[in-house]
């Protein structure tokens, strides 16, 4: 508003003086395009004196003489500036004007007016110096317009002790000076562009002067105030809350170059620009040149006290618009602000998104020819934490120097980690970097007395993102310490295996060939296997597993379900897993082939029995055996087809309404018969954690 407010202040200035000085110097009304106004004749077919020109000397002091003029013009206009109208009254030294409308910008208002109940018009100046400028309100206004040393004083008085005082000279050398005080920012909504966040609250006082020679600019000086600054979108990706620093801007003419330098302070207020959020307290400085050719930034400091100190230079091309060359570097920056502030906003949909970081990062950076040229990074103490506990790095240790078109070697260790609740010791490694490529002959990553080795790692960037694969193996690590880190009941022998090459890309992890695990006295095989969305909230997988002479007395004894001896085979095609939980896929235990010893105890007939089902029972070969506490059996067998949340029951062989799951065979036998074939997936889950805990009741039928 008080943009619009000045604009009209200045019309009606130029009014007076079409009204009076013109008159005073020629004894009548010259048009304005004979002092290079460039208005259309048009404009000017409602030009008249209402009345006659009582006094053609304005100058004259004699008190007998009384002055009347009037002046109407329809309308005034320019490429971003239109008044129509327009209207004036001078009656001795009272003095009103009206614009009708008044247009600047692609805004308008209408039915402003102006009146100094005492204007003061002589040879050199024109003065109001109680004029009143009504528009929505009134407002107090002044001004001081000298045509012969053509300079303008203007003051005006808005609510909430905002002022506006502005000093204008002009000529071939011009000079404007402005002083600011309590300025409502709430009045720029109206000129900001509709896709801009808008001002609500907050003031700004300062003021600002610039000096130059025809249309070249000499010096300028700003220092602004801003406090209580709010604003906001439609949105709400763009928000701010009490703001308040300081703006500071010099600049002086040196031969052909604009030398400038300046300083912004955000010293208190909240800053919400998606995806960022940030606080105050932060210190901007900077200083550089302006020639026709360049923007020049000699030096940018920013100071963060939550974060260090972040130096900056760089070049802007004027008539290409574009950055030609720039510089970037920070030395012992704190790694937690600067990742919570400014990383973690972009990995709300990865396994990072509930992290924190810490220790000290450096990195200097060189653009040039529209790429960036070099890059060296560095992190010291650092450590990685996922709050849900599913991995962590401590004394993470990074020097990587990268350069565009040349090979560089990286080093990297740390000191030691966890990945879902597994150990990792301490290891260092050289990586191989060349452009946008990275390569790791072997990595050797010590975990619960074995070693998880990775060989011939390699990734590269392109359109579609990050590409990489990989091929290893695991050592043999002991499954007592594997389930003790795990928290699983304790297991026995080993767990090794061979990982075939997997690689990844777009957002796909696949394995070619079949992935390798030896355990329970086993093996088991993974083929077909895919990760999607690896690094999502909620990935996905996909798979074949096939294990076979898997040893039950290890299995059972360890899940505490009860003693089985003898061997199974395992096989589950079309596993689909989201978010780590199963969703689909056919599955089959089965004994397997081969001349071994064949018992089970009671309590686990009783817990396969509660597998089946309500109505699922054991078949005792002779009554009075229920004494015994372990049977025979020949063969044993489950299946499940998991299908919407339903797994589709059964066994080895068809039974009358039933399945059989254990079959007897020797003295004594028993055999164990299911009749429920549908199951709820999460009742099967709730009946194997019953048993496994032990809190099914063994009762032999």
């Amino acid at each position: 508003m008080p943009g619009i407010l000045i604009w009209a202040v200045l019309t009606f200035v130029g009014i007076v003086m079409l009204t009076a000085l013109q008159a005073n110097r020629s004894g009548g009304i010259r048009s304005p395009r004979d002092k290079g106004y460039n208005l259309k004749a048009a404009h000017y077919r409602s030009l008249r004196a209402a009345s006659s020109v009582l006094m053609l000397a304005l100058g004259a002091s004699s008190p007998a003489l009384a002055l009347q003029f009037a002046l109407r013009i329809d309308d005034i206009a320019a490429p971003a500036f239109r008044a129509s109208g327009i209207s004036a009254d001078l009656e001795n030294d009272h003095f009103s004007a009206t614009i009708k409308q008044l247009s600047f910008q692609g805004h308008s208002w209408k039915n402003l007016r102006l009146t100094c109940p005492k204007i003061a018009i002589g040879n050199d100046a024109i003065a109001c110096t109680q004029g009143t400028l009504t528009g929505e309100q009134s407002w107090p206004v002044r001004f001081n317009y000298a045509p012969n040393a053509k300079r303008l004083i203007l003051d005006l008085t808005l609510p909430a002790s905002e002022h506006w005082h502005i000093d204008a000279r002009w000529g071939k050398r011009w000079e404007l000076a402005a002083s600011i005080d309590n300025a409502q920012v709430a009045h720029l909504k109206t000129w900001l562009p509709q896709d801009m966040p808008v001002p609500s609250a907050g003031t700004v006082s300062g003021k600002l002067h610039f000096s130059g020679s025809t249309a070249q600019l000499l010096a300028a000086d700003a220092d602004f105030r801003l406090a209580g600054i709010a604003f906001s979108d439609a949105s709400g990706r763009h928000a701010g809350e009490k703001i308040g620093g300081t703006i500071r801007f010099g600049a002086h003419r040196a031969n052909q170059e604009l030398v400038w330098e300046g300083e912004v302070r955000w010293d208190n207020g909240e800053l919400y620009w998606e995806p960022f959020y940030l606080t105050g307290g932060a210190r901007l400085t900077a200083r550089g040149r302006i020639d026709p050719l360049r923007i020049a930034l000699e030096q940018g400091l920013l100071n963060w006290p939550a974060i260090g100190e972040i130096a900056a230079s760089g070049s802007w091309d004027r008539s290409s618009r574009t950055l030609t060359a720039a510089t970037l570097q920070g030395a012992q920056l704190k790694l937690d602000a600067l990742y919570s502030n400014f990383m973690l906003p972009f990995l709300g949909r990865t396994v990072l998104a509930k992290s924190t970081a810490s220790g000290e990062l450096g990195f200097a950076g060189r653009f040039a020819d529209g790429e960036i040229k070099a890059l060296d990074l560095t992190i010291d103490q650092g450590s990685l934490q996922d709050q849900e506990g599913r991995f962590g790095l401590q004394g993470v240790h990074l020097e990587l120097p990268w350069r565009a078109q040349a090979a560089t070697v990286a080093e990297f260790g740390i000191v030691n980690g966890k990945v879902l609740a597994l150990p990792l010791g301490g290891f260092k490694t050289a990586i191989q970097i060349h452009d946008k490529k990275i390569g790791i002959p072997k990595l050797a990553v010590p975990i619960l007395g074995g070693t998880l080795n990775i060989e011939n790692f390699q990734a590269a960037s392109s359109e579609q993102g990050w590409q990489w694969e990989f091929e290893g193996g695991l050592t043999p690590i002991a499954m007592e310490q594997l389930a003790a880190a795990l928290h699983w009941p304790t297991m026995h022998g080993t767990l090794s295996g061979v990982v075939p090459r997997v690689h990844f890309a777009a957002g796909e992890l696949a394995l070619d060939g079949a992935l390798l695990i030896k355990a329970f006295d086993g093996t088991a095989v993974i083929q077909k296997l895919l990760l999607l969305d690896a690094l999502g909230p909620a990935p996905r997988i996909q798979a074949d597993i096939d294990m076979r002479n898997l040893d039950l007395d290890l299995l059972t004894r360890t899940f505490s379900f009860g003693s089985i001896q003898g061997r199974v085979d395992v096989s589950v095609n079309g596993l689909e897993l989201s978010n780590w939980k199963p969703v689909a896929f056919d599955a089959a235990v089965r004994s397997s082939p081969g001349d071994y010893p064949r018992k089970i105890s009671q309590r686990a007939v009783q817990n396969i029995s509660s597998l089946g089902g309500a109505g699922a029972g054991a078949a005792i070969q002779r009554s009075f055996l229920g004494v015994f506490e372990q049977f025979g059996y020949s063969r044993l067998g489950l299946s499940c087809v998991l299908k919407n949340t339903v797994c589709l029951m059964g066994g080895i062989a068809a039974a009358p309404q039933g399945y059989i799951i254990v079959e007897g065979g020797g003295i004594p036998a028993i055999t164990v018969i299911g009749y429920n074939r549908s199951v709820s997936w999460n009742e099967l889950v709730s009946r194997l954690q019953r048993v496994t805990q032990g809190n099914a009741r063994p009762v032999v039928q």
